[in-house]
């Protein structure tokens, strides 16, 4: 009797099916290739630099521009300095031992690439119909982390050393800012500042609890993109600050409750709760910076329980109050 199956042609199945099963559980990405704008700028003949500019401006369009002008501010390419501007924030010496640093910590950028390749496949998969941005890097001299167009992402490889790197310490950086200057933030960052881009915070009362529940709105978006990634990552906060925010969210509450705090208006007030400090309320050192949003997360989590809606509908309202009166929110 002739066998049931061809050998080889089993093997080719059988081959698949290993190849099928092993592939299960591996979270499919979007391939992301990232841009190195700083080696093309760092490696070139420095005598050539003014025969560059016009072949950097094609290549790069308004990030560019933006990057020159703001960032590094040494001015228009458009002007007929620049090349020597350029040339003289290129030769600096600090700029060149930070661009050595850069390419010692990130002689390749494969992690970097197939982190936001999975966070831009869940980002696609929420929202079908928006556009993936194209990933650049650079050296910022220290002043930015993160640059945004409508297109296009840059990432300051510059503010991403490392906690301990040397250079923060000798700027005597604040440990609360060199805590999140470490590579694991990379995509993590990128992530906050396209959504921050994509769905910016839009309200006719500028007030405490709209900032809160916007702020919320985009850490949840956050676990959303990045499943695996831990609360602590997500917040920026080491594991003890975490523990504080578990252990603290109904006392947080009543005292933004009690004192009145949710419908103030103050522009300065806001700011020291919810934007990078050493600790949040002066009561306490223990509570981390922005502990404030930990609250939005809770209360945006609560009403996404309680109300189907999709990523995209909930990012889109500015109804802020009613989402919390929806929220149900009960610390």
């Amino acid at each position: 009797m002739k066998p049931f199956y061809h050998s080889s042609l089993f093997v080719h199945y059988l081959f698949l099916a290993v190849l099928f099963f092993n592939s299960c559980g591996r979270q499919p990405e979007i391939p992301i290739k990232i841009s190195r704008m700083e080696q093309s700028l760092f490696t070139v003949p420095i005598d050539s630099i003014p025969t560059y500019v016009s072949l950097w401006e094609e290549q790069y369009g308004e990030l560019f521009d933006l990057y020159a002008l703001n960032i590094i501010s040494v001015g228009s390419p458009k002007s007929p300095e620049f090349p020597e501007e350029l040339t003289k924030f290129i030769t600096h010496p600090d700029m060149r031992f930070v661009y050595e640093r850069v390419m010692a910590v990130f002689p390749d950028l494969n992690e970097i690439e197939s982190g936001l390749g999975k966070a831009f496949y869940n980002y696609s998969k929420a929202f079908p119909d928006r556009d993936i941005p194209s990933v650049y890097t650079l050296i910022s001299g220290l002043n930015e982390s993160m640059i945004v167009t409508e297109t296009a992402i840059a990432i300051a490889l510059d503010k991403y050393l490392g906690k301990d790197e040397d250079i923060y310490f000798r700027m005597d950086l604040p440990s609360y800012m060199r805590q999140v200057m470490d590579r694991k933030y990379i995509v993590r960052d990128c992530m906050e500042n396209w959504i921050t881009t994509e769905f910016p915070f839009n309200d006719s009362i500028n007030n405490l609890l709209a900032n809160i529940i916007y702020k919320g709105k985009i850490m949840y978006a956050l676990h959303k993109l990045l499943p695996e990634a831990p609360d602590s990552l997500i917040f920026g906060y080491t594991p003890s600050q975490m523990r504080w925010c578990y252990n603290n969210t109904e006392q947080m509450w009543r005292h933004l409750v009690e004192n009145k705090m949710l419908f103030i208006t103050d522009h300065f007030a806001i700011s020291k709760l919810i934007n990078p400090a050493p600790f949040s309320f002066s009561s306490t050192i223990d509570s981390p910076g922005r502990a404030v949003t930990w609250l939005g997360y809770k209360i945006v989590t609560s009403y996404m329980k309680r109300n189907k809606v999709s990523l995209e509908v909930l990012l889109l309202d500015d109804d802020y109050q009613k989402i919390l009166d929806k929220a149900r929110f009960k610390p």
